[in-house]
């Protein structure tokens, strides 16, 4: 009796493919499990200035207002890791709005997470330059703590 063999190259193959998905699989629970922490509505509150975020299953909705400017956008948000940044970054990525015949094109935003628990979101802003009193640029970093609502 002749017995087949496989091919060495075969073998690696669903090696690799079974390690792959299972790596997949991985990286995708953690995902998951962390991006829950997220989900719910947050809120900030300031004198003249109001939001509200909701993270719900990978896609946010934020609600803004300043004084008399009232801005509503939504799309999806992804949490990513950056070594240039302090830790995990929610990047929201609006989705285009068409409006009669013109497209809308929002932008993306970075929000660095300096903490996050049951009740507060505190997010670093990104720099922001302005003048001083002698007319010279200096940065300004804004720390932002939204706090958790109930929907």
């Amino acid at each position: 009796m002749i017995k087949k063999r496989h091919p060495n190259n075969l073998n690696n193959i669903f090696i690799l493919s079974f390690f792959s998905l299972f790596l997949f699989s991985v990286i995708s629970c953690n995902q998951i499990i962390e991006e829950n922490k997220y989900n719910g509505k947050w809120i900030l509150q300031e004198q003249n200035y109001h939001e509200d975020i909701i993270f719900e299953d990978g896609n946010y909705t934020k609600k803004y207002s300043s004084d008399d400017i009232r801005v509503h956008s939504s799309g999806k948000f992804y949490l990513n890791r950056n070594e240039d940044r302090i830790g995990v970054t929610i990047s929201l990525i609006p989705s285009k709005i068409i409006s009669e015949n013109d497209t809308i094109f929002q932008e993306c935003e970075n929000l660095d997470v300096i903490e996050i628990n049951d009740n507060n979101l505190i997010i670093l802003k990104p720099n922001q330059w302005t003048r001083d009193r002698n007319d010279k640029f200096i940065s300004i970093n804004e720390i932002l703590i939204y706090k958790r609502k109930e929907k």
